[in-house]
Parts: structure tokens; C-alpha cells; sequence
């Protein structure tokens, strides 16, 4: 009987700094408002199935990639066709974007997959932040 070692990590692009586990202690203070959404039990569960989904078909592709902005985007956009998940949000999490906590929480799902995933930061021309892709 084989067991499956099982390895949840995201690593830079040098494959230098490896992460293996969210650190609550070590992150910046903005962090608070995921760690709030996660207590939403409804919301959370509603975005971590479906990211998750996303994560998933990106993963059975030749080249997996995700570009966080786009695919949170996307969900975002999906739930405003099909749930009340926007008003939710925002009478439940009135000085949180939904955008940078699912942002958030795609990092720690990703830091929880089994497979290793690299982390980059990119900006893109005209924008003022970047934003995390990740890919294998």
C-alpha cells in the first residue's frame, strides 16, 4: 500500500523562499479582514467552492496558470449573475473588497493544494498595484 506524501507549498520563481503553511502570526495587518471572511461561513464556503473549481480546471491544462486578478474577476462576475453574493458581502464585510479578500483567499487555497505552485508578482502597465499569478 503506497501513501501518498502529500506537499502544500507555493515557492518563488527561483524556487528560493518556499511557503508552506499560512503563518497568521507573520502576516500584515490587513490580513484581519480575511481571516473575518473566513468566519462567514455561507460566503467562504460559497468562493472556496468555486475557486477551487477554477483551481482545478487550471490545473488539468499542459501549462497551468493563473492570473489571480482575471480569475477573481471572473468569479466575482459570476456570482453577480447568479447569487446576492456582492450585498452579502458588503453588509457583512462593509470595509472589505470582496476582490482582496478572495485574493487572499486563492493564496491560502493554493498554499493548501498538493500540488506546488509558483508565486509571482506581476503589475501590469497603468496599474497601480500588482497582483499574484501562479503557475507550475
Amino acid at each position: 500500500m503506497f501513501i501518498k506524501n502529500i506537499v502544500n507549498m507555493i515557492t518563488d520563481i527561483n524556487r528560493q523562499t518556499i511557503i508552506s503553511e499560512l503563518n497568521r502570526a507573520k502576516l500584515p495587518s490587513y490580513w484581519i479582514k480575511y481571516f473575518e471572511y473566513e468566519a462567514d461561513d455561507e460566503l467562504y464556503n460559497l468562493s472556496s467552492n468555486e475557486l477551487i473549481k477554477e483551481i482545478e480546471t487550471e490545473k488539468k491544462k499542459d501549462k497551468p496558470f493563473i492570473d489571480s486578478q482575471i480569475l477573481i474577476n471572473s468569479v466575482l462576475t459570476k456570482f453577480g449573475k447568479i447569487h446576492n453574493f456582492h450585498r452579502q458581502f458588503h453588509e457583512r464585510h462593509a470595509n472589505s473588497d470582496s476582490g482582496q479578500v478572495l485574493g487572499m483567499q486563492l493564496y491560502h487555497l493554493i498554499l493548501k493544494d498538493s500540488d506546488v505552485w509558483v508565486y509571482c508578482e506581476t503589475k501590469k502597465r497603468g496599474h497601480l498595484f500588482p497582483h499574484a499569478t501562479y503557475f507550475k
